[in-house]
């Protein structure tokens, strides 16, 4: 199963709206409050591996108050970590072996990864980053 059809099967199971564009999908999930979160996700290839991708952007890095925090929280964080990309943008990052992956462990990722993202920008950005 390929993480597109991953990501349609966990919308289809839940309340998030699915669409795909070209090599990357994007999930819709809707958060507490009237929010939501947008997961993207495609594959890469790490030597021989297919390594599924799901990843969504948080903020900058110039409007965040606690950098420690961030770093710490990559050690609690079950299945995503946060990352700096080179533009200062902070994301959610998860990465899992497609092979071996079910539909049931990729909606636990995206639902971590809608979860803290929100968290996150409730708490630092005042925004729903979608």
């Amino acid at each position: 199963m390929t993480i597109h059809e991953m990501m349609h099967q966990v919308a289809l199971l839940s309340t998030g709206h699915y669409e795909r564009r070209g090599d990357v999908s994007t999930i819709e999930i809707p958060t507490p409050g009237e929010r939501r979160q947008v997961i993207f996700g495609k594959t890469d290839e790490i030597g021989e591996d297919v390594i599924a991708v799901l990843y969504t952007t948080v903020g900058s890095s110039s409007d965040c108050p606690d950098m420690q925090y961030l770093l710490q929280l990559n050690t609690v964080l079950r299945h995503c970590r946060t990352a700096l990309l080179e533009d200062g943008s902070i994301v959610l990052i998860a990465m899992f072996d497609l092979l071996s992956a079910s539909v049931k462990e990729c909606a636990r990722v995206i639902q971590e990864l809608a979860a803290v993202a929100d968290d996150l920008e409730k708490r630092w950005f005042d925004s729903d980053t979608a």
